[in-house]
């Protein structure tokens, strides 16, 4: 009789087990593609400022002040078109765009296509 509750003991212990295993990997995968879908669309300013002031032919990016940042309407892959002001220390101003595409992951940078800049 002993032998029958203690393997019952056991297959009840297993079961346990097995669904704790089973709910912490259902967690796991829910967070794991909770974070791989929503990539960061913070634009990286340091970088706008960078190319900005290449594509208007400045030397420098301390040359130049980023205002007035508008962010369109998001694609289906989550690609956004982001407009902005640019203004040089000499007064100059721009009117510049760019298109951005998240990274796949929230540590990814995101990647920026298609620099304009016009003067206004």
């Amino acid at each position: 009789m002993g032998g029958r509750w203690q393997d019952l003991d056991i297959t009840l212990t297993g079961i346990l087990l097995n669904k704790k295993v089973l709910i912490l990997a259902a967690i796991s995968a829910v967070l794991l593609t909770g974070l791989s879908a929503c990539g960061t669309t913070q634009m990286n300013m340091i970088e706008v400022q960078k190319t900005t002031s290449r594509t208007i032919g400045l030397a420098s990016s301390d040359e130049i002040t980023v205002s007035n940042i508008k962010y369109g309407q998001r694609n289906s892959l989550g690609g956004t078109p982001v407009t902005y002001d640019a203004t040089t220390t000499k007064g100059r101003r721009f009117g510049c765009s760019v298109f951005m595409i998240p990274g796949l992951t929230p540590l990814d940078k995101p990647a920026y296509n298609d620099w304009e800049c016009h003067p206004r």
